[in-house]
C-alpha cells in the first residue's frame, strides 16, 4: 500500500486489520459491516492501487483477515443490510 506521494503505509494497515481482529476476538464479534472499496474494508471490491479511482475484484486487508478468521463481513451497500432483510 503506497500514498499518493509514494510513503509505503503496508504495515500501518497490516496492524489496523490485526488490531481489528483482537477487537472482534475479544468482544466474540462474528459479523462486521465495513466501507466498500475501500483498501483496508471493501468486502468485495476495491482501489487498484494506481490513485486513479479504478476499482478491481478483491478484499481490503482487513476484511480479508476477518473472515479468514471466520468472521461474516458485509459491507454497507450490500442489500441484506439496507432492506433489513
Amino acid at each position: 500500500m503506497v500514498t499518493v506521494a509514494g510513503e509505503d503505509v503496508t504495515a500501518a494497515y497490516l496492524r489496523g486489520a490485526e488490531c481489528a481482529l483482537a477487537t472482534a476476538r475479544r468482544y466474540g464479534i462474528t459479523a462486521a459491516i465495513l466501507k466498500q472499496r475501500s483498501p483496508s474494508c471493501g468486502s468485495t471490491c476495491i482501489y487498484d492501487g494506481t490513485h486513479s479511482r479504478r476499482l478491481v475484484a478483491g478484499r481490503g486487508v482487513t476484511a480479508a483477515l476477518l473472515r479468514r478468521h471466520g468472521v461474516t463481513v458485509w459491507s454497507e451497500e450490500d442489500k441484506r443490510i439496507t432492506n433489513g432483510r
